[in-house]
């Protein structure tokens, strides 16, 4: 363990003066300055400004995290992979801290652009349509939506370089968007860059609607059984599959 706390401290000690935490709070801050001066004008129902400012978030989220994902891997392999391949038997503690990191940082950004956009939009005209608890347990399911896309999005990084972690990326979010409507329906817990907008959806809709009889379809909890099952799946293969990797640059010589 103290092993493992060292590679985290290592982790977050390159991350510090990085591009990567600058990304991690101007994007947000851009962001939720963009949307509070846009609905300051726009006039629409308090609860549709709150649903679609939470669906573009977890919806550009997965375009986000490829960048991160594909930057911080670059960095590793202009460092010449140190915590991977120069620590004997740390390999899998080594990616398990970057991603853990990386994850720290998405919360942290992630709590940034949702609870700051929903305490600051509290002072709007009918801006408390939604409790803080709500928007609390919406951003923690956009956020668990992502867990897995972290990991995705490192594996292609590391496998394939920046360029197309960051085109998946893109065509995550624009998956994202697309299977909220419905298309998406029946296919969308087997794509996970799309599962964080879809259960914050459903919740804030339920949040909504609850006061008129409204209860959770017994489908969402099969939905959600499937997305654990894939998560699953996805994490142990990425971590088997690179307990066997060796490095780009060496893999292209």
């Amino acid at each position: 363990m103290r092993g493992f706390g060292r590679l985290l401290y290592s982790e977050i000690k390159r991350l510090r003066h990085t591009s990567l935490l600058y990304l991690h709070i101007a994007v947000p801050a851009a962001g939720t300055a963009a949307f509070l001066w846009y609905y300051s004008l726009a006039g629409w129902e308090s609860r549709s400004e709150v649903l679609v400012y939470f669906q573009t978030v977890a919806c550009v989220w997965p375009f986000f995290c490829g960048m991160v994902c594909g930057l911080s891997a670059e960095m590793e392999e202009a460092l010449g992979y140190q915590n991977f391949f120069l620590l004997p038997g740390r390999r899998f503690h080594a990616l398990l801290a970057k991603w853990i990191v990386l994850l720290g940082l998405g919360l942290l950004a992630g709590l940034a652009a949702l609870m700051g956009f929903s305490l600051v939009y509290r002072c709007f005209p009918d801006g408390n349509a939604y409790g803080l608890w709500t928007c609390l347990s919406s951003a923690a399911l956009i956020f668990l939506g992502q867990v897995t896309v972290y990991l995705i999005h490192l594996a292609l990084s590391f496998a394939a370089g920046k360029g197309v972690s960051i085109c998946f990326g893109i065509a995550g979010t624009l998956l994202s968007f697309l299977f909220l409507t419905g298309l998406g329906d029946g296919k969308w817990m087997f794509f996970p860059w799309t599962w964080g907008g879809r259960f914050s959806t459903y919740l804030l809709l339920y949040m909504a609607e609850k006061d008129r009889g409204l209860k959770l379809s017994e489908t969402i909890w099969k939905e959600a059984g499937v997305c654990l099952a894939i998560a699953i799946c996805l994490i142990s293969l990425a971590f088997v599959w690179f307990y066997k990797y060796e490095g780009r640059r060496s893999q292209e010589e």
